[in-house]
């Protein structure tokens, strides 16, 4: 039974049979874009990289970004060009319609006509021969250029002409308007007509040397023919070629015959294999006038009436038309065991694709609107599709339905794969489930309570299960799901996307998540984002094909990875496809990449199908041609000329440019011509005498500097084109900044010279003043010195004299002191004046040692305590063989005030213990301890190893240890007492720096 008659049960339908129109890449160009007209007449690219438009409103030169327009005003002959050229010394010729030819030299215009031999007709062909002159086709002969004047071609007779061609030989030919083919070779000329070597037709319009074996292509009204092997043959036309006048030739990148058809599209020829190209393969008009082929390899279409055309990026062919499919949004695709592709949309249709030919299935066995998520094809017979209203698996004469009421856990089936028992597996928004001996089941879950939604399912290598669900990644192991380990420490959910590769590693896709791979023999795993480098991280689709790629259809663009350099380097190497670059499918759908046996990989998008045809993809390995396209100062336009500054009327910059100290702030504006992709063009620059090193990679085409210090600097410029190939030798300008006056080389050595004389002379002056004033001053030093010694001695005599009056009245005091005590019977009170009595002596042998001794600043304390120890004792009548009298205060001196409030406080404390501490005349040892513990805080220790007191508590609301808490506070200190062998009084006390 043939296979038409098995789909016709399968699908209870009628099939519709229609060729695919296969759309290609077309970049367009018109009015709206800039280009002063929309006739096209001829193209051209010169030897910097930039295409030439002649229009019938002028030409117009187009850097891959904008258009500049050039016409009469700038002094062309005619806005109505005809033809251009460019010959050997880079000058552009440029003929037009109705009035002679102009030259440009890249800065002036030139016209000629009548007056320079040339009669002012229409030119419609120009070339130069091996001798470097310029020919001419008129409407009236052919015309060459000598010695700046035009004469007529003595070897052609007098005729219009209209193609002229100088092949790789150097040999002349030249199409006439009525008459034939022309050949001139040497003095030689050939004549080729219609009747006696078959061509087409004798009105010769377009003539092409092939860049390969050099085979003559010869375009006529009637249609192209070749000149091989001396021999002119006619190339067969497709029946839907109704208007056979070629008007251009060219020879793409992979070697095929463009044919341009003045009314009737394009033909590509492979070895006499012929395509019709037309507008519904992407042509914005099947009236073309004008080929080229760039340096970039990209073909370029003039048409008549619709602007500019760019042929590129020929790998991707694509299927926006399908059939009757009135909305060809493709939501599920796949391929039998034979390579057929299967598709279908979110509209409920499904298609496939046989021998280049689509055949739609206009079923009826699902309600209209069905969205089919996922097809699995066994065979035509057998055919598992899952939608949004069940699953559906369509055999001969029954196609039988599940849904929820057959026990799935929801009607929404994303994906329907098999194991290797051949029990079926569905992926569900309510989880997975699985069909066996008839029954559906649903899977159970061993780590979470359930996986959410199930989007896909992925048999591998070991015929294992993989499920991508919207809590993550999940294995079947017997008969449940499992989370895998190794995966767990990435936060990766919402998989909608399993592939794998031929070394193990399989790669699952994150929605929002990006992309995560898994070594299954190891346990490596590796995640790419955003963060590391991933362009998007929206992943809706994943397959790894048999060339070793790994391609990732993100909501963005669509990538291909190179997983050999990933298996090497554990990084991701990748060439991105968007609809700048030839993707124009836009968004790639769930599950919607495959790879037929004939290597080519297909996609579904929300647009229809996109077909990647490998042997025809290629990178573009011309680097940006690179031009500064203005220079500002300030980031305000600048007239350079107005300022003084020669110009460079080719590039329009100042020639040796020297900027003044008050004007460096100087912004530099750029442009990398490249005409596969501008907008992925790439800029580096640097300031060589100002950067250290080349800036980051950055796509704004402009580097500004500010505050430049005086010097010579050089401004250098790269530019990476749209496949990552930087240019070689990057564009500099050098350029100067001068310093100001009063920093110039002869203005500093004058400056020196005249500080330099001024010094000396200021110096010798100087030393002669310096003499005198030494001598001057010498005996003013010595007048005051012996004035200041004398006032010192006088201070110093001045002090010890109040130090000794002091000394005296309180000696006084002392003896007052002592005559009272001898009338005083109460003893309480002569204790009391007793007590007052020492206090006032200790004050009194400070003030007689700052009398003895010269130093009236500084008190040595250990000097101070012994005399006031040795003023009690014998106040007291106790001799140091009695009590034993130990002094350890190291050699620090203090201001009088300090020494007066510590000599209070010893004087109290040493009476207490002469008083106290050895009753009945005990023998015994007495001590006074000063210790330095930290800063400006000292420790002072007044011991005895008496009887102790005990009540210290008493004693401490005795007068004389109040006096000694109140004067301890005043150095900011504070008392404690012990009562253990003896009595020990600790005082901490600050002293003053």
């Amino acid at each position: 039974m043939c296979v038409r008659r098995y789909l016709l049960i399968l699908w209870f339908s009628i099939l519709v049979h229609t060729v695919w129109a296969q759309q290609y890449n077309f970049r367009n160009w018109t009015i709206a874009d800039g280009l002063p007209q929309s006739d096209i007449t001829d193209l051209l690219q010169d030897n910097r990289m930039r295409i030439w438009v002649a229009t019938r409103g002028g030409i117009s030169l187009f850097d891959g970004s904008s258009f500049r327009t050039y016409n009469r005003q700038q002094g062309l002959a005619s806005n109505n060009v005809s033809t251009l050229f460019q010959d050997s010394r880079n000058q552009l010729w440029i003929g037009s319609a109705d009035n002679g030819l102009t030259k440009y030299d890249g800065q002036n215009f030139s016209t000629f006509g009548s007056s320079q031999g040339l009669p002012a007709t229409a030119i419609h062909s120009i070339t130069e021969n091996n001798l470097g002159q310029l020919l001419v086709a008129t409407d009236s002969g052919v015309y060459r250029l000598q010695q700046n004047r035009f004469i007529k071609h003595d070897k052609l007779p007098p005729q219009p002409y209209l193609a002229l061609h100088t092949d790789a030989l150097g040999t002349v030919w030249a199409g006439s308007k009525e008459n034939g083919l022309y050949k001139i070779s040497g003095s030689e000329v050939q004549h080729y007509k219609s009747l006696q070597y078959k061509l087409p037709s004798n009105t010769i319009t377009a003539i092409y040397s092939e860049r390969t074996d050099g085979k003559l292509w010869i375009g006529t009204s009637g249609g192209p023919a070749y000149l091989e092997d001396k021999t002119i043959a006619q190339l067969p036309l497709p029946p839907s070629v109704t208007h056979p006048l070629v008007s251009d030739f060219t020879q793409d990148a992979y070697g095929k015959i463009l044919v341009a058809l003045q009314q009737d599209g394009l033909l590509s020829v492979d070895q006499e294999q012929v395509q019709h190209l037309t507008r519904a393969n992407g042509l914005s008009s099947n009236h073309i006038s004008a080929l080229l082929l760039d340096s970039e390899k990209n073909t370029w279409i003039g048409t008549s009436g619709y602007g500019l055309q760019q042929r590129r990026a020929q790998w991707f062919m694509h299927y926006f038309t399908i059939g009757d499919i009135q909305e060809p949004h493709i939501t599920a695709l796949a391929q039998d065991t034979k390579g057929t592709v299967w598709f279908g949309t979110a509209n409920g249709e499904a298609a496939y694709m046989q021998n280049g030919r689509q055949t739609t299935l206009d079923a009826n066995v699902w309600p209209p609107g069905t969205i089919l998520y996922s097809m699995w094809v066994i065979s035509p017979e057998n055919v598992w599709v899952s939608t949004s209203r069940g699953v559906w698996n369509l055999r001969p004469r029954q196609a039988k339905h599940y849904t929820t009421a057959n026990g799935l856990p929801a009607d929404e089936v994303y994906f329907v794969a098999a194991d290797a028992r051949n029990n079926v597996w569905f992926a569900t928004a309510g989880g997975v489930a699985s069909l066996q001996n008839g029954e559906i089941k649903r899977t159970i879950v061993s780590d979470d309570p359930e996986t959410g939604k199930a989007y896909h399912i992925y048999r591998d290598k070991q015929n294992r299960l993989w499920f991508g669900t919207e809590k993550g990644v999940y294995l079947l192991t017997q008969n449940k799901l499992h989370k895998v380990p190794a995966l767990q420490k990435h936060a990766f959910t919402e998989v909608r996307a399993i592939t794998e590769d031929g070394n193990g590693w399989l790669y699952f896709g994150g929605y929002n998540y990006g992309l995560l791979g898994y070594h299954q023999p190891t346990g490596e795993t590796k995640l790419f984002n955003a963060d590391s480098g991933l362009p998007g991280e929206g992943i809706k689709s994943l397959y790894a094909d048999r060339d070793n790629n790994l391609w990732i259809a993100t909501n963005r663009n669509v990538l291909k990875a190179d997983l050999a350099y990933f298996h090497d380097t554990r990084k991701l190497k990748y060439r991105e496809y968007n609809g700048q670059n030839g993707f124009s499918g836009l968004e790639v759908s769930y599950n919607g990449i495959t790879q037929t046996p004939d290597g080519r990989v297909w996609f579904g998008t929300i647009k229809g199908l996109t077909q990647y045809i490998p042997e025809l993809d290629r990178i573009n390995k011309a680097a940006p041609q690179l031009r500064l396209t203005d220079i500002r100062l300030f980031m305000r336009p600048t007239d350079w000329q107005q300022l003084g500054y020669r110009i460079d009327q080719a590039s329009g910059l100042p020639v040796n440019l020297r900027l003044p100290h008050s004007k460096d702030h100087i912004t530099f504006y750029y442009h990398g011509i490249c005409l596969s992709d501008p907008a992925r063009v790439r800029y580096r620059y640097m300031l060589e005498g100002h950067d250290q090193q080349w800036s980051e990679t950055s796509e704004q085409p402009y580097a500004t500097y500010a505050n430049l210090g005086p010097g010579t600097y050089t401004f250098k410029l790269k530019a990476r084109n749209n496949d990552g190939y930087w240019t070689q030798q990057p564009l500099t300008y050098t350029f100067s900044v001068v310093p100001p006056v009063w920093r110039r080389e002869w203005f500093i050595a004058l400056l020196l010279l005249l500080v330099t004389g001024s010094l000396i002379s200021v110096v010798r002056l100087r030393e002669r003043s310096l003499v005198k004033m030494n001598t001057l001053l010498d005996m003013r030093v010595k007048h005051r010195t012996r004035m200041l010694e004398r006032k010192h001695r006088e201070k110093e005599l001045l002090l010890q004299e109040v130090h000794h009056r002091v000394k005296n009245n309180l000696q006084i005091v002392i003896s007052l002191l002592n005559l009272q005590a001898r009338h005083v019977q109460d003893p309480i009170a002569l204790e009391a004046m007793q007590a007052l009595r020492s206090r006032v002596r200790s004050m009194a042998l400070l003030h007689e040692r700052l009398y003895r001794h010269n130093n009236l600043e500084h008190i040595n304390l250990e000097n101070y305590f012994r005399e006031i120890c040795e003023s009690l004792y014998a106040s007291y009548g106790i001799t140091e063989e009695k009590v034993n009298l130990h002094i350890s205060v190291p050699p620090i001196n203090v201001d009088i005030d300090t020494a007066i409030t510590l000599g209070l406080v010893v004087n109290e404390l040493i009476s207490n213990t002469l008083k106290y501490a050895f009753p009945d005349g005990r023998d015994g040892r007495l001590g006074i301890d000063l210790e330095h513990l930290r800063g400006d805080t000292y420790q002072l220790i007044v011991w005895d190893n008496g009887v102790g007191t005990p009540e210290v508590r008493d004693q401490q609301q005795s007068f004389g240890l109040k006096l000694v808490s109140s004067l301890i506070k005043k150095l900011d200190g504070e008392i404690n007492f012990e009562n253990i062998n003896g009595t020990k009084t600790i005082l901490h006390f600050v002293l003053p720096s």
